[in-house]
């Protein structure tokens, strides 16, 4: 039995399988940390992970720009998962809501 050294955690998270789910598309092949949202061809939202009090959470925010040029926040997650599946489930008042500000400036899928 040993000490357990700070490393230790850091293999625990690299060794940790990537987030995925298959309405959530990573914005650039290959990475994670920014998944786009997309139950039918047209974007639902984006999820964003980061790091709070040492753990991840996952924002979603709808695919639209509000009148300060942002994406409105919708809601935040514990795990990857619950954010996307919450998004699909909520998919009519979210387009709602899209429809009411501005579109995003960026087109989808982008240019190759």
């Amino acid at each position: 039995m040993g000490v357990a050294g700070p490393g230790k955690s850091v293999d625990a998270v690299l060794r940790r399988r990537p987030d995925e789910h298959p309405f959530a598309i990573p914005v650039a092949p290959g990475t994670q940390g920014l998944w786009l949202i997309r139950v039918t061809p047209t974007p639902l939202g984006d999820v964003l992970k980061r790091s709070e009090g040492g753990a991840f959470v996952y924002d979603v925010y709808a695919h639209c720009r509000d009148d300060e040029g942002g994406r409105p926040w919708l809601r935040t997650f514990r795990r990857f998962n619950s954010a996307v599946a919450w998004a699909a489930q909520h998919e009519r008042d979210i387009f709602e809501l899209i429809a009411k500000n501005s579109p995003e400036p960026e087109p989808w899928p982008p240019p190759q």
